[in-house]
């Protein structure tokens, strides 16, 4: 199989920790970003269970998507164990000879940048984003919704979690972000689109991250961003 690269970063934006997390397995062609919730220490305890759980799954055989169910179950247990509730946004990307796979739980999104256009591979757990495909709002007014961030799925919420998955062919040519809901709330898809086209991907992340930083959002939250992509 043709080697793939990684770029990331993670940043705590304008909050007092960073709850988000990333994983770069690229011995398991195996990529992943997580944003926990919980408050106080539990978010960052959630993020780094899942993504831990998350990679034992794959070493140990399982399929993308029942990798992410057993990551969600993992925080499930350590919320348990904590006696605090406690869960997280897990989206996983895996990279197959000819064919991508991507499991996710959550808004933390995926996207594909085919060297013109930027798609967006997830679908967010997002009451708004139900509200988006019932026909009640538009995606512009589900974007600044003042209820965008109430999750209907993620991970560690329930004992069992399907998580959703989808599958794709690879050209060998695109790049893959991954990242969390604190870079997409402050740059959206075409500010995203016009970094990836113009910066070399190792330092796609990086330039994400300085365009994020110097937006005017007083709210930002926790930043994270993965690009994978071809040697």
């Amino acid at each position: 199989m043709e080697p793939w690269h990684s770029a990331a970063v993670t940043h705590i934006g304008r909050r007092t920790t960073n709850e988000d997390g990333l994983l770069e397995a690229p011995d398991l062609r195996l990529w992943a970003v997580a944003d926990g919730m919980g408050g106080h220490a539990h978010g960052e305890v959630a993020s780094r269970t899942g993504l831990q759980a998350l990679k034992r799954a794959v070493l140990g055989g399982h399929d993308l998507a029942a990798a992410v169910a057993a990551a969600s179950r993992a925080v499930w247990e350590a919320a348990r164990k904590a006696g605090s509730d406690m869960g997280t946004t897990l989206v996983a990307l895996r990279l197959h000879p000819d064919s991508f796979q991507l499991a996710w739980l959550g808004d933390s999104r995926a996207y594909r940048w085919d060297g013109r256009d930027l798609a967006q591979l997830t679908t967010d757990h997002t009451m708004v984003q139900d509200w988006v495909e019932q026909g009640r709002i538009t995606a512009g007014e589900a974007r600044h919704h003042p209820y965008g961030h109430i999750l209907t799925r993620a991970a560690g919420l329930a004992p069992e979690e399907t998580a959703a998955s989808v599958t794709g062919p690879l050209r060998g040519d695109e790049r893959f972000l991954l990242c969390s809901d604190g870079l997409t709330d402050t740059l959206g898809d075409e500010a995203m689109a016009a970094i990836l086209a113009g910066a070399h991907p190792g330092e796609a992340p990086q330039r994400l991250l300085e365009a994020a930083t110097a937006a005017d959002n007083p709210y930002q939250d926790n930043l994270t961003a993965v690009v994978v992509y071809p040697a």
